[in-house]
């Protein structure tokens, strides 16, 4: 037993609230894009840098996080980094000039992407792999109040820029907390493993392999979800509205499944369930390509719920794996290995869909996860 419950609950709680703030602000750029885009007098397209600016940061910041907490320590990157995010989005709530505001979402990507890789290796070591599927669903939690909190605020008249600051006011709150606890962090979360050369931990076949499944996994997550809606309009004949319920249906699903799926990962065991939810996400997936109308909305769900536990399941096995020294790299190269699957693959499904159609989309995300379950299953 990994100390007696009462001392574990806290920092799991303090956990849980940290994956709702890392989702608070990862949506507003887009939520908020048609306040922001006539105050700086910017084109549509520019919304891009501002997105490409924070998965730079966040990118970065996931390859250098092993090297981070050996330095470091757990604790006190956690704080700096939440602190960071806060920082960021409180420059941004003053407006500052264009280029400045871009530089800002770099610091935001850069301090979510630490934070993002600190947590998951602090939690992979210290906690049950039920712990990172609720974990990841709080990050969904964060992702759906950050938008509506900022949705609120411009109702009632308070102007886009208070979105951020009351982000960056919660953010702000989580950095003092993680400051207070920031010795307890360290505690039982790889800081008696020997250190280890971040490309000692690349060069090991599993690391490379688990970094390949991330890439996948993240991506088709990414793909199904993001093109979802434009299969349904553009090759099924479905109205718009119908489509953009099918996609709050899909990512719905996928937070609800982390939730139930953390409920029975330790009776049916870490590896079974991710042996048994990667050829059901395969087989989803297919029919969601090949489905009557109807029954692919079905599939849609059914792949969301099989996706659901895959990456925060393999992240509790990481340490077991590779032990903790290579874990402490490894996560934030899964982090990584995930955020570029995120980037790639809906863009080149998307070249795919301009060249042949949205009718290929599918078959597509159906072929990447039949090549992920077939990944999942040589981890065994």
């Amino acid at each position: 037993m990994p100390r007696d419950i009462g001392d574990r609950v806290p920092l799991l709680a303090l956990a849980f609230l940290a994956f709702v703030g890392l989702g608070l602000p990862d949506p507003l750029p887009g939520t908020l894009w048609p306040e922001l885009r006539p105050h700086y007098a910017q084109p549509h397209g520019a919304l891009g840098l501002v997105l490409a600016a924070m998965a730079t940061g966040y990118l970065t910041a996931s390859i250098l996080a092993g090297r981070a907490m050996q330095a470091l320590g757990i604790g006190a990157l956690l704080a700096a980094s939440i602190a960071a995010t806060a920082a960021a989005a409180l420059g941004q709530a003053f407006a500052p000039p264009w280029l400045a505001f871009v530089a800002l979402a770099m610091l935001a990507g850069f301090g979510s992407g630490a934070v993002d890789a600190a947590l998951n290796t602090f939690a992979a070591l210290r906690f049950a792999p039920r712990h990172l599927n609720w974990l990841h669903a709080c990050w969904g939690l964060g992702a759906t109040l950050g938008p509506g909190l900022a949705t609120a605020l411009l109702a009632i008249g308070a102007g886009w820029q208070a979105g951020y600051a009351a982000v960056g006011v919660v953010l702000a709150v989580l950095a003092v907390a993680f400051a207070a606890t920031r010795a307890r962090w360290q505690d039982g979360a790889g800081a008696d493993a020997p250190p280890l050369p971040a490309l000692s931990a690349l060069r090991q076949p599993m690391v490379r392999r688990l970094i390949v499944v991330f890439f996948l996994l993240a991506g088709v997550e990414a793909s199904a979800g993001q093109w979802a809606a434009t299969v349904l309009v553009e090759s099924r004949g479905a109205t718009p509205a119908i489509a953009a319920g099918a996609s709050t249906l899909f990512w719905a699903a996928l937070a609800l499944g982390r939730v139930a799926m953390g409920v029975v990962v330790d009776r049916i065991g870490a590896d079974r369930l991710v042996r048994i939810a990667a050829p059901v996400a395969a087989v989803a997936a297919l029919g969601f390509a090949l489905a009557p109308r109807g029954l692919d909305l079905v599939a849609l769900a059914v792949l969301a719920v099989a996706l659901s536990p895959l990456f925060p399941t393999l992240v509790a096995r990481t340490p077991a794996r590779l032990g903790a020294a290579t874990a402490m790299h490894a996560v934030g190269f899964q982090v990584a290995a995930a955020t570029v699957g995120v980037a790639v693959l809906p863009g080149v499904i998307g070249l795919a869909v301009q060249a042949f159609g949205a009718g290929v989309a599918p078959l597509l995300v159906a072929a990447l996860t039949a090549v992920l379950a077939v990944q999942v299953r040589r981890l065994a």
